[in-house]
């Protein structure tokens, strides 16, 4: 439907509406004044409509703006659920993991040594293949016969 306020009020004297004011013609009444008659007539019921039109467009607004509350609410309730699953997600891992989320204590570390203690490689290759090692190859002793003699063989070797 269109805005009846654009619409123009029509010629009642044409031929297209002489039946409608000649119906009305009488004694009292000339053809003009029926011609008045049914122009005030339709200048009435334009206003009406005109009125009712733009009732209808200030309810539409309103609708309208009603709509995208509700769709705004609508989102953001649905943003509150997904971060309440995602806060309850994070929780449950936190449950079921509770190790890996523990801080890391922030502690002095001691003071590093300047000289790296050489082992012997016959001492690395059994801890590599998890056998027992020694505390000989951990003491001074040993490590001092590490720096001079680095040629050591395993037992299981065939040289």
């Amino acid at each position: 439907m269109t805005d009846p306020s654009f619409l123009v009020c029509p010629d009642f004297m044409t031929k297209w509406y002489r039946v409608s004011c000649t119906s009305m013609v009488n004694a009292n009444v000339t053809e003009a004044q029926a011609a008045e008659t049914l122009r005030n007539i339709w200048i009435m019921t334009n206003e009406d409509l005109c009125l009712q039109w733009h009732q209808q467009v200030i309810e539409d607004k309103h609708l309208n703006a009603e709509r995208r509350c509700l769709a705004k609410e609508e989102a953001e309730w649905q943003k509150a659920v997904l971060e309440l699953e995602e806060a309850t997600m994070r929780a449950d891992e936190r449950k079921k993991n509770c190790f890996k989320h523990l801080p890391i204590p922030v502690q002095p570390h001691p003071l590093v040594n300047d000289e790296e203690a050489l082992v012997s490689k016959f001492a690395l290759r059994k801890l590599d293949k998890g056998h027992y090692v020694e505390l000989y190859y951990w003491t001074n002793h040993s490590l001092d016969d590490v720096m001079i003699n680095h040629c050591t063989r395993d037992n299981d070797s065939m040289v």
